[in-house]
């Protein structure tokens, strides 16, 4: 069953509480590790070496927030570390203010399906059908249950599947976004005056609460605040770019994981290992080699121009190939850079630019999985 109002229910009940969130990390705040064996580097990138591992729970002292990055000292230890993976108390409180299954009674929604059945009773019967709505057309909400919308529509009264409405430019029906800017802050009010509660990135899934005033109020990972709303757009779920923010997601869990030639785990991956790897997540069976996987009948072939989050972009070194048609395969994350197993001098896992003059030169293609 999909999930409808009770998850977002949930989520409305949680703002009502006084919540302590991430706040800005000024110079001199102590923050909380909150991933297991994080990195700690000496330069603000993954190509640096480890200089030790933190454990979750462990307190890190900020000394300097370059974006993605978050230079801390650890128990007199000085490094680097990826800010995401950083949380902070503060007094700031989040209130945004979610929808309920009461909230849209009276509101106004919003027909997303391109021709919807308008039924008398909400059951799946041809002879239900009052009449059809189409996308743009809107209703009065009356009561949304049992995945169902009891509305009013030209001064009708009926029913429509919940999948197909929307309220203030949010989905009845798996209320989420996907992340479209590089690196976006989520802050505790509806404004660049409020604080950073958490970071996001390209690819990345967020629960929608509300709309307001240009900005969604969101949940992530149970934290509250609000993203400015031309760095979202609303997850529909089904295409291939939804697939692709949640293997975005989960391959960027990865970062800074070592590189071994032919490993195809959590303890060490090659190029098409980790493709291979993370694929398998989502029940998809790749092949153990980048050409093999730009020969499969697996995927769709997309052009550089229409790459989206979760795309397999693939590269062709005639020094490394062998002759074959690919030498690496990577993951496309969004606004122009890839997630990837690179070498073991360059740091295993990794976030590259596309643009990046190696990688543009022998850049062969993409395909799209899903």
């Amino acid at each position: 069953m999909k999930k409808l109002w009770n998850k977002v229910l949930v989520l409305a009940a949680v703002t009502a509480a006084l919540l302590t969130v991430s706040a800005f990390a000024a110079q001199g705040e102590t923050g909380t590790v909150n991933a297991d064996a994080l990195r700690l580097r000496s330069e603000p990138s993954t190509e640096s070496s480890t200089i030790t591992y933190l454990d979750t729970g462990a307190q890190v002292e900020v000394l300097e927030d370059l974006g993605e990055w978050y230079k801390v000292s650890c128990n007199g230890t000085v490094g680097y570390v990826y800010a995401s993976y950083i949380s902070f108390q503060s007094s700031d409180t989040a209130t945004a203010a979610g929808f309920s299954m009461e909230s849209v009674a009276g509101q106004v929604g919003l027909i997303t399906g391109s021709v919807v059945n308008f039924r008398s009773e909400p059951e799946m019967e041809d002879v239900n059908v009052l009449t059809k709505v189409r996308a743009g057309d809107e209703l009065t909400i009356i009561n949304v249950s049992d995945e169902w919308c009891h509305a009013t529509y030209q001064g009708q009264e009926g029913y429509v599947k919940a999948d197909y409405i929307s309220v203030n430019g949010i989905p009845l029906v798996d209320p989420r976004g996907i992340i479209t800017g590089d690196c976006v802050n989520v802050r505790s009010i509806s404004s660049t005056d409020g604080a950073i509660v958490a970071k996001v990135y390209a690819g990345d899934l967020v629960d929608l609460l509300n709309m307001e005033n240009g900005w969604y109020a969101v949940s992530v990972n149970g934290q509250l605040g609000y993203i400015r709303s031309d760095f979202l757009r609303v997850y529909d779920g089904v295409s291939g770019s939804g697939l692709g923010a949640d293997v975005v997601t989960t391959a960027k869990k990865y970062l800074g994981t070592r590189y071994v030639y032919g490993g195809a785990s959590s303890k060490g991956f090659d190029c098409s290992g980790f493709t291979m790897y993370i694929y398998d997540q989502y029940g998809y069976n790749l092949p153990h080699s980048a050409t093999s996987q730009w020969n499969s009948s697996t995927g769709t072939t997309v052009a550089r121009a229409d790459l989206q989050p979760g795309d397999l972009v693939f590269f062709c070194d005639p020094a490394r190939s062998n002759g074959k048609a690919c030498s690496h395969v990577g993951i496309y994350i969004g606004d122009g850079d890839f997630i990837h197993a690179s070498s073991s001098r360059s740091g295993g896992v990794r976030i590259n630019s596309l643009s990046e003059s190696y990688y543009d030169g022998y850049y062969v293609g993409a395909k799209r999985i899903g």
